[in-house]
C-alpha cells in the first residue's frame, strides 16, 4: 500500500509540474507578421504604407461620379482653393479650384455618355511622408457628340490635404474591344 501511496504521490507531482494552463492564448492575441527586408535594386521615394481613411476613397468616387454625371460644379467642396493635376494626354493643370471645375465642365461636353466602372480603389497612407493618397484602377466607356463609342482602361493617383483633394495624377490606356452599350 505503501509503495502505491508513494506511486500516486509521485505521479500527481509529476502531472502537476507538467499542467500547464491550457488557454487559447493563440488565438486571443494577434499573431504579429515578421516583415523581412527585401533589398530591392531600386530605392523608392514612398516605401512604408499603411491603409488609409476609407472616407478618402469615397470622396474621390464621388468626384468620379459628379463628373460622369454631369455634375461637377458639386465637387467644388471637395477640392483644394489650388489643385494640381497631370492629365494621361502629357498636359498639366495647375491652378485655382474654379478654374479646374470650368476646365472639366468643358471637358465633359464632349460625351453624351459616360459610364465608369471601378476595378479596384484603395486608401493609403504614407508613413514616410505622412500623406494620403487614394489609388483607382478604373474602366471608363464613353460615347462622343457623335456616337462614336470609346473605353479606356485607366489608374489614378489622388492626394489628399485636410480631407480635400489637391493634386491627382491619371493614366489611360485604350480596352482592346468597347463592349456594346445600350
Amino acid at each position: 500500500m505503501k509503495k502505491i501511496s508513494i506511486a500516486l504521490l509521485a505521479t500527481s507531482f509529476f502531472i502537476s509540474c507538467n499542467n500547464e494552463k491550457k488557454t487559447n492564448e493563440a488565438a486571443a492575441s494577434p499573431v504579429e507578421e515578421k516583415k523581412q527586408m527585401v533589398a530591392l535594386p531600386y530605392k523608392a521615394e514612398y516605401s512604408d504604407f499603411s491603409i488609409g481613411d476609407q472616407n478618402h476613397t469615397k470622396m474621390v468616387l464621388d468626384f468620379f461620379k459628379m463628373f460622369e454625371e454631369n455634375r461637377l460644379n458639386d465637387g467644388r467642396s471637395m477640392l483644394t482653393d489650388s489643385v494640381t493635376v497631370d492629365f494621361p494626354d502629357g498636359s498639366k493643370f495647375s491652378g485655382t479650384a474654379d478654374s479646374l471645375i470650368n476646365l472639366g465642365i468643358q471637358y465633359r461636353k464632349m460625351y453624351g455618355k459616360l459610364e465608369t466602372k471601378v476595378d479596384a480603389c484603395l486608401a493609403v497612407h504614407s508613413n514616410d511622408k505622412n500623406e494620403d493618397w487614394v489609388l483607382i484602377w478604373d474602366k471608363t466607356y464613353n460615347t462622343n457628340e457623335k456616337g462614336k463609342v470609346d473605353s479606356t482602361r485607366g489608374q489614378s493617383y489622388w492626394q489628399i490635404k485636410n480631407n480635400k483633394i489637391t493634386y491627382w495624377g491619371e493614366y489611360q490606356a485604350p480596352l482592346a474591344q468597347p463592349p456594346a452599350h445600350k
